[in-house]
């Protein structure tokens, strides 16, 4: 059990009931249980408590209900009995199986004695003792023992204890082969738990502003409930009417939290809008993506929003993700050409801030710079201040796509856009070369000229 007895929380309890008329009696009945119901109920709950599971095991409260309609013998053993076999019926996983027997004893004043196995309700009357032993096949779990003579020898006691053990033994093999056998599974009917453990610095971003995102993820997963259990170890609990449904809450958390991997593939998500240059995927729970319109088919896509639309479910890969800015690039394509058979490109290198390419193609001029591809995946731009040592006016008078320059990473802005520079390559460049040519230490005398469009 969770707590002792003391302190009134607890996840078991036993209620035990015993009317007049299990035993051919009138009385009142329905108001506060009489002794010998809270005696009995608790020796049949004691009996039973240690093969609860434990609460991170089985995280449910059992009320466990014995009602007595007729009684010649000990109803309280029966409790523990018809109790186990309940509760594996209920899906209750519990530790082992447990039985209970009542012994009797017959004294002669001589010191002669017989132990009765499973007295009846006359042998109780008229014999010397009432042993009640419950426990599983090897041990007790619980016991009471009333005697009507000054003493027992341990003889006796050694012998009754023996008796109750061969009892036990034989009464569990007889629930063991009950027919049908108990379901061992919870009824559909009842709600379904689930508890596992976090990173506890994470809850703040697991419940959100307002608990904007744990309302969130209760809608992506469909179940009823997503609550704190315990902030200091971090564990959660979702409630929730299936199996499924409790299990997908589970996994939308993780996947809520944990960073995206560049190779991982997400299955059937969402196209969340369309635009003519792509398609935007929520590939998990609070994660969005751009699948660019050239990554969306491995033949080329003329329209996007004549193909797809909200709500259209895809296969995404993800090539590249950005830690800074939370920017994913995804790619449909790339998922269908694992699935065909055809080796995908590998992720590109990451780049660096501060590291040189050389020979890198432009791809697009513009007024305001160039647009270069770093590598298969990734185009930045050079920006016109930073084309070359002098001002350029006009970029498109002196590059055109096609043209192979060398670019230097100056550094990666807040939105996760890289800064690009040829004019920090030329002076560095410049620095490398001798001085010897009558320019003094001016970096920029020598140098190399700006490309030239030939004609």
């Amino acid at each position: 059990m969770s707590e002792d007895y003391a302190t009134g929380k607890q996840n078991f309890y036993l209620q035990y009931f015993f009317p007049p008329s299990s035993v051919g009696e009138t009385g009142r009945t329905g108001g506060m249980p009489g002794r010998r119901e809270v005696g009995h109920g608790m020796l049949a709950q004691r009996a039973l408590a240690p093969i609860i599971p434990d609460e991170d095991e089985f995280p449910y409260t059992i009320r466990l209900e014995s009602t007595i309609t007729e009684s010649n013998g000990s109803s309280s053993m029966a409790s523990v009995c018809g109790g186990c076999l309940a509760m594996m019926d209920a899906g209750v996983p519990i530790k082992r199986m447990v039985a209970g027997v009542a012994m009797g004893l017959i004294l002669e004043e001589d010191g002669q004695f017989q132990v009765l196995t499973d007295i009846l309700g006359s042998e109780d009357a008229l014999g010397d003792m009432d042993f009640k032993v419950a426990g599983d096949a090897e041990g007790v779990t619980a016991f009471q023992m009333d005697i009507k003579v000054e003493g027992i020898t341990l003889e006796v006691m050694r012998q009754a204890l023996d008796q109750a053990k061969a009892g036990r033994q034989h009464i569990l093999r007889e629930m063991q082969s009950c027919d049908p056998p108990p379901a061992k599974q919870l009824s559909q009917y009842a709600p379904r738990i689930r508890r596992f453990n976090i990173d506890p610095d994470k809850i703040g971003q697991v419940i959100g502003s307002g608990g904007r995102n744990i309302k969130m993820l209760q809608a992506a997963a469909g179940c009823d409930e997503i609550m704190v259990s315990d902030q200091l170890t971090g564990m959660l609990e979702v409630r929730a009417r299936t199996d499924q449904a409790a299990l997908a809450g589970e996994e939308v958390i993780v996947g809520f939290l944990t960073e995206p991997e560049a190779g991982a593939i997400f299955r059937n998500v969402a196209v969340a809008s369309v635009m003519p240059f792509g398609c935007i995927v929520d590939f998990a729970p609070g994660k969005s993506g751009l699948v660019h319109v050239s990554e969306l088919d491995v033949g080329r896509t003329a329209d996007p929003t004549a193909v797809w639309k909200a709500g259209d479910k895809i296969d995404v890969k993800i090539l590249e993700y950005d830690k800074a800015s939370g920017r994913c690039k995804l790619s449909r394509k790339a998922v269908m050409q694992e699935d065909s058979g055809v080796p995908s490109p590998s992720a590109p290198e990451p780049i660096e801030i501060g590291a040189t390419y050389r020979d890198v193609e432009v791809v697009k001029v513009q007024q305001y710079g160039c647009f270069v591809a770093l590598n298969a995946q990734v185009q930045a731009l050079v920006h016109v201040s930073e084309l070359d040592v002098e001002r350029v006016g006009d970029p498109a008078s002196l590059f055109q796509a096609g043209d192979r320059i060398d670019v230097k990473v100056l550094d990666k802005n807040k939105r996760g856009q890289l800064q690009l520079s040829r004019k920090q390559v030329l002076i560095d460049d410049s620095q490398k070369e001798p001085s010897g040519n009558g320019n003094g230490n001016n970096p920029l005398a020598t140098a190399p000229q700006r490309q030239s469009i030939s004609t």
